[in-house]
């Protein structure tokens, strides 16, 4: 009885993990003198960001020299710097993710209190720069400088009471901290998730109202979650064809149901989507957040 459930077991495994991407992420450079240990928490925040999406198998890269001892164990070929990645090179990765931590810069900020006194506390500004490159082709698919912002009650608090981090690593701490939302964003328009409409399942008059999409908790669904849908329209130009993407409508994740299937509301495009689905059309839809 045994042997069954532990097949069963595996083939789940097995068919969950082909459902995800295999994201190599490297050991981030830098072009200035910065700690290492800034570095690596850095390169963790964006492991992090990419492994709590639950939909990419991280391989998460501390150095080239590993790559380069893989190649004689593998018979692989290496990229380096947009040179052709072999499909089979870093454990089978889809993308590669590399990145430049640009800078990590320390200032004070002197605040004059209301009864004559003086406060300071240390500010922390970094930048990143993340690559994507696609590992078949040696293609960069896109590349982007984060910074982190800081808020706007924040600044005003810190300057009005000077109260603020007294040691360079907590000021880094709170960058880092900023730092969620850019990477959530970069994450979000390199890798969304891409899906299709299985049924509408709710219509009033030609208008689609609620959907039924092909995504769950395998890929990291998640309720509210927002989904632009594309009506796709193949060209021919010069003899070659191409894939046109036009935005037809928009969805909002109302129920995720299991690891394939969820439930989404209709906020725009009710119309096209009813007419373009019913009619045949090659219909795909791709995560915003």
């Amino acid at each position: 009885m045994k042997k069954p459930l532990l097949f069963i077991l595996f083939f789940i495994i097995t068919f969950v993990n082909a459902q995800r991407k295999t994201i190599a992420i490297t050991k981030f450079e830098t072009i200035s003198n910065i700690p290492d240990k800034y570095v690596k928490a850095i390169q963790t925040k964006v492991v992090e960001t990419f492994q709590h999406t639950n939909r990419f198998n991280i391989v998460d890269r501390t150095s080239f020299d590993k790559v380069k001892q893989e190649k004689e164990l593998q018979k692989s070929e290496e990229f380096m710097d947009g040179k052709v990645v072999a499909q089979s090179t870093m454990e089978g990765a889809d993308a590669i993710v590399a990145g430049v931590v640009n800078g990590v810069d320390f200032g004070i900020q002197r605040v004059k209190l209301q009864d004559g006194s003086y406060s300071e506390y240390y500010v922390c500004n970094m930048s990143l720069s993340l690559k994507v490159i696609d590992v078949a082709t040696g293609q960069v698919l896109g590349s982007k400088v984060l910074t982190p912002k800081r808020s706007f009650m924040g600044s005003v608090l810190s300057q009005s009471t000077g109260y603020g981090p007294k040691t360079k690593d907590k000021a880094f701490s709170i960058a880092l901290a900023r730092m969620q939302k850019p990477i959530d964003k970069f994450v979000a328009e390199y890798f969304p998730i891409v899906t299709s409409i299985i049924e509408i399942t709710d219509a009033k008059k030609n208008y689609a109202r609620k959907v039924l999409l092909n995504t769950g908790e395998t890929n990291g669904t998640r309720k509210n979650q927002i989904f632009y849908v594309y009506e796709l329209k193949e060209l021919k130009v010069n003899g070659k064809k191409i894939i046109r993407k036009l935005e037809i409508g928009k969805l909002k994740i109302t129920k995720v149901e299991g690891d394939e299937v969820s439930e989404a509301k209709v906020s725009k495009g009710g119309k096209a989507i009813f007419e373009k689905f019913n009619a045949g059309a090659k219909i795909e839809c791709y995560s915003k957040k």
